[in-house]
C-alpha cells in the first residue's frame, strides 16, 4: 500500500508494509517537519516576489512556522502561500523594507498587506483559486470589542485609567447594558455617575464615608439597624438614633446660635420634650402658686430670658400709674393705655379747668384730681358731660372710673 500524506502540513503516512529497512528515514523527516511546523523560524532574504510551500514528505520553507523577511527589494512584492489547497497560519514579521501582500493561490480572494516594520499572525484558509488570506489580531487597543473567556487576575498589578476627556468614550469604567452607571476621573474631581432609572445603592452593614488622601478623617458612618452619623472635622456632630436626633455643640438658626444652656433656661437642668412643648404653647395649665423668686420667661428684644415674678410685680407696680406734675392752668389730660393717674392741680393763681380726654384705655382704669389749693374753683370736664362740673373753693378730690365708654366722677372733701 503506497503512503499518503496528511492535508496542511505533508507528513508522510508510510503505507503497511511499505519502506521495509528504510521507514527510519521517514519518520524521522516526518518529525523534522513537526519540529519546524510548531516552533520553525525562517529568515528569507526576499528579492522579489516569494512562495512559501508546504511540499508532501520533504523539508520545504512553507513548513516553517515564523517567517521573517528581510532582503532589500527594489519594491512592494507578494508572498504566495502554496499551494492554494492547504489551510496554514503563520506569525510573520516584515523587515524587508518594502510591503509584502500574503495572498494564496492566484490572489483572487482576500490578500493581507504587511507594511515594513509590521508584523501579524496570518491565516489561509486553503479554498483553492479563490482562498483568503486574513489577520487574526493581536491588537488589544484596535480591537473594539475584545471579550475575555474568563475571569480577569492582575496579577498583583494594577489597572489604570486616564482621565477621562469625553466621558462614556474615553478613559472610563461602564457598568449595565446601557452604561448607566459611569466610574471617572475627569482632571480634577473623581466622579462616580449614575444616569439610569433606578437608584444608586451603597449597602453594607457599615458604610463609612472618608476624607484625606489616606482616609484618615471621617465624614459619615451608616449602620445597618443603628445610627447615621454626621462629622465635622473628624468629630461627630449630628446622630440619630431610636429615641430621636442627638446635636453635640450648637445650632444656628438663620444668624441665630442656639446653645445648650440656653435651651436649658427653664430649670438649669437637661431639657425635656414637656418643657420645648410648654414653650411653643402646649395645652396643659397647671395651678403651681407663684412665689417672689420664681422663674418667669420673658422675650427680652428677641432673645429668651427668665425674670423673677418680684421683678414683673416691681414693674406693674411702677407702670400701673403715673403721677404727673401739679398743673395751673387749663388743660387737657390724657390717660395712656392701662395707666393710671394721679393729679395734682393748682388753683392757687386763677379758675382751672381740666378736660379728661378719653384716648386709648381699659374698662376700670382711674384718675384721681387733687385739688390742692382753696383758691379759685377747678372745673372737670369729660367725654360724657361736656357741660362739666364745677369743684367749689374746697380743697376737694374727683375721682373718676373708666367704663368702657366714658369716666363716671364722684366728688369728696378731703379731710
Amino acid at each position: 500500500m503506497a503512503s499518503t500524506y496528511t492535508a496542511n502540513t505533508g507528513i508522510e503516512k508510510i503505507g503497511s508494509g511499505e519502506q521495509a529497512g528504510t521507514w527510519g528515514t521517514t519518520t524521522n523527516t516526518n518529525f523534522d517537519i513537526i519540529d519546524d511546523s510548531l516552533n520553525g523560524v525562517l529568515t528569507i532574504t526576499v528579492t522579489g516576489a516569494t512562495t512559501l510551500t508546504t511540499s508532501d514528505g520533504v523539508l520545504s520553507n512553507g513548513h516553517h512556522k515564523v517567517i521573517i523577511l528581510a532582503g532589500t527589494p527594489s519594491g512592494a512584492f507578494n508572498l504566495t502561500i502554496a499551494p492554494n489547497d492547504v489551510q496554514k497560519y503563520y506569525f510573520i514579521k516584515n523587515n524587508s523594507g518594502q510591503t509584502a501582500t500574503v495572498l494564496q493561490g492566484g490572489g483572487s480572494g482576500d490578500t493581507v498587506a504587511l507594511a515594513n516594520g509590521a508584523g501579524g499572525i496570518v491565516f489561509a484558509d486553503g479554498a483553492g483559486a479563490n482562498a483568503d488570506v486574513a489577520t487574526i489580531s493581536t491588537d488589544v487597543l484596535g480591537d473594539t470589542t475584545p471579550q475575555l473567556g474568563g475571569n480577569l487576575d492582575t496579577n498583583g498589578k494594577n489597572i489604570s485609567f486616564g482621565d477621562a476627556g469625553t466621558v462614556g468614550t474615553d478613559d472610563t469604567l461602564q457598568f449595565g447594558a446601557s452604561q448607566d452607571l459611569k466610574i471617572f476621573h475627569d482632571g480634577s474631581n473623581s466622579v462616580i455617575r449614575d444616569s439610569g432609572t433606578g437608584n444608586l445603592q451603597l449597602s453594607g452593614s457599615q458604610v463609612d464615608i472618608k476624607g484625606g488622601a489616606d482616609e484618615g478623617e471621617t465624614m459619615a458612618t451608616f449602620v445597618d439597624n443603628g445610627a447615621a452619623t454626621l462629622f465635622h472635622d473628624n468629630t461627630a456632630r449630628i446622630a440619630t438614633s431610636s429615641a430621636g436626633v442627638t446635636v453635640t455643640g450648637t445650632v444656628t438658626i438663620g444668624s441665630a446660635v442656639v446653645t445648650e444652656a440656653q435651651l436649658e433656661i427653664l430649670d438649669g437642668a437637661t431639657v425635656t420634650t414637656d418643657e420645648l412643648n410648654l414653650m411653643d404653647g402646649g395645652s396643659t395649665v397647671g395651678t403651681t402658686a407663684v412665689a417672689a423668686g420664681d422663674g418667669i420667661v420673658t422675650n427680652d428684644g428677641g432673645t429668651m430670658r427668665q425674670t423673677s415674678a418680684a421683678t414683673f410685680a416691681t414693674y406693674f407696680n411702677a407702670n400701673a400709674y403715673a403721677t404727673p406734675s401739679a398743673i395751673s392752668s387749663t388743660s387737657t389730660l390724657t390717660p395712656g393705655a392701662a395707666q393710671s393717674i394721679y393729679q395734682r392741680v393748682d388753683t392757687s393763681s386763677a379758675n382751672i379747668t381740666v378736660t379728661v380726654a378719653v384716648g386709648s384705655l381699659a374698662i376700670g382704669q382711674f384718675i384721681v384730681l387733687d385739688k390742692t389749693s382753696t383758691n379759685n374753683n377747678m372745673t372737670l370736664s369729660w367725654a360724657n358731660n361736656s357741660a362739666g362740673v364745677s369743684l367749689g373753693a374746697d380743697v376737694d378730690i374727683a375721682v373718676g372710673f373708666y367704663n368702657g365708654t366714658a369716666f363716671s366722677f364722684i366728688e369728696t372733701i378731703k379731710s
